[in-house]
């Protein structure tokens, strides 16, 4: 009977084990190259992440993000080009400030801390195999034909928290990519300043504790 009920617990674990729910809104996407061959919705399923169980994907419109820096993780690659794709940021508005967050070696766990210090306006981009001319960017505007080279989630449940599922072959280049999404997918938290008003309760603060110092 003990044997039984722990066969029946692992079943019930294995089929709580999906780490995301995930809303696409119907997003095209094509017949993955890579094996597996399937697409970033089947390969988020499958991915047990440290963020959490259960956890609700929205496919957004987001390109561009604010903060004063990031938390990022790599939670998969499975493209040809994995052992040498980079993964960085640049700065919005000036692309060319830019800098690496993950190298062509850094594999599934690697993260990596992005601190400007101050609230700035940021994307990210890939290089693809590691050549900076084919660079990719969260922003599609500034792509090759304007493509969309990435889908990005945000995590409901985790404020400021998005996944970006990248494309890294031109989707307009000569062979045309596979619409996969999942050549390197990588789970970012944006990192914030304090609040106007915390600023103000700090400054307060320091004041009063010199005013005591003075005092005495």
């Amino acid at each position: 009977m003990i044997r039984l009920i722990a066969a029946l617990t692992a079943v019930v674990l294995s089929f709580q084990a999906s780490a995301y729910v995930i809303n696409t809104n119907g997003f095209f996407y094509g017949n993955s190259w890579d094996s597996p061959s399937d697409e970033v919705e089947a390969v988020l399923a499958g991915i047990e992440d440290s963020a959490g169980t259960g956890l609700t994907l929205n496919l957004v419109d987001t390109e561009i993000f604010t903060g004063a820096g990031a938390v990022s993780i790599i939670l998969e690659e499975l493209a040809g080009y994995k052992n040498n794709t980079t993964f960085g940021w640049y700065e919005d508005n000036n692309a060319g400030n830019s800098g690496q967050i993950f190298s062509g070696s850094d594999s599934n766990g690697a993260s990596g801390n992005l601190d400007f210090g101050i609230a700035t306006n940021f994307g990210f981009y890939i290089d693809p195999n590691g050549v900076r001319n084919n660079r990719m960017y969260t922003e599609h505007l500034l792509n090759s034909h304007d493509d969309q080279q990435v889908v990005i989630f945000s995590i409901e449940e985790l404020a400021d928290t998005y996944i970006l599922g990248w494309e890294d072959l031109d989707l307009n280049g000569g062979s045309g990519g596979d619409r996969d999404f999942q050549d390197m997918i990588v789970r970012v938290k944006i990192t914030s300043v304090p609040e106007p008003g915390s600023l103000v309760l700090l400054g307060l603060g320091l004041l009063g504790l010199i005013s005591i110092r003075r005092n005495k």
